[in-house]
């Protein structure tokens, strides 16, 4: 199976992922869509290690992905850093990502 398809099959469960680039680089979120030849994610930042939580977007060209990482166990991390990052919003009345609404 190729890249693609596999990402088109995580992006209808929204999975979380990591891509892996040639330069040695990841990022781990979740596959929001694919397309032709782009892929969107989005990832939370660890509140931990980030003084202000961040939400963000990635459009990724297929062409850099080197490979994925389809199951891991710093994805549950990263689940509980976008529930964390959820209820800050909540807190502070801020509107949530278009994407969670």
């Amino acid at each position: 199976m190729n890249l693609k398809l596999r990402l088109e099959k995580l992006c209808d469960n929204r999975a979380w992922v990591r891509l892996h680039f040639g330069d040695g680089t990841n990022i781990t979120g979740r596959v929001l869509r694919v397309g032709h030849d782009y892929l969107e994610m989005e990832s939370y930042t660890d509140y931990i290690k980030a003084s202000v939580p961040e939400y963000s977007k990635h459009l990724v060209p297929l062409n850099l992905v080197k490979f994925i990482t389809i199951e891991s166990s710093t994805f549950a991390e990263s689940e509980r850093n976008r529930l964390d990052f959820l209820s800050q919003i909540d807190v502070t009345g801020d509107s949530m990502p278009e994407i969670e609404k």
